[in-house]
């Protein structure tokens, strides 16, 4: 019985990670890199950059729950002698330390946006860690993938 709570929770705090991701990848970047690409009035330009890493931020704090949920459920599994393996506390570490990069450079992200506006939005230093952004984003996708479809 405690095994299927287990399973249950874990199911859904990996279905917040890899369904959100999705969605955000898929639907919000998108729509807003359209909006930033027309570059006519830098307010809305620096406003839409704002709303853009602030619905990210969101999510990643939603994720990283669900993230450290997932360990959480790991260690019950660990301590109760449940069925257990080391690969994946190890997957959701590594998904648990992507997070944490990523709101160190969104940080650095938002901070360099109040301080220079939208003379910032498209430079190379925004555009780097944008590009790293997707990156940690994508290998939390594929980590929570495998862990998704490869059972305990």
């Amino acid at each position: 019985m405690l095994n299927l709570f287990l399973l249950a929770i874990e199911n859904l705090a990996l279905t917040i990670i890899f369904g959100g991701g999705i969605i955000m990848a898929a639907g919000v970047r998108p729509l807003l890199i359209e909006k930033l690409s027309m570059r006519s009035d830098p307010k809305l330009v620096s406003a839409i950059e704002e709303i853009s890493i602030n619905a990210w931020n969101r999510y990643n704090r939603f994720a990283f729950i669900a993230a450290l949920l997932v360990t959480i459920v790991d260690l019950v599994r660990l301590i109760s002698g449940l069925s257990f393996e080391y690969w994946h506390i190890c997957l959701n570490i590594l998904i648990v330390l992507a997070f944490i990069r990523k709101f160190a450079i969104d940080k650095q992200l938002k901070n360099r946006l109040n301080i220079s506006g939208a003379t910032v939005v498209g430079s190379k230093e925004q555009n780097d860690g944008h590009r790293q952004v997707e990156f940690l984003s994508k290998a939390i996708l594929i980590f929570s993938l495998l862990l998704i479809v490869l059972p305990i």
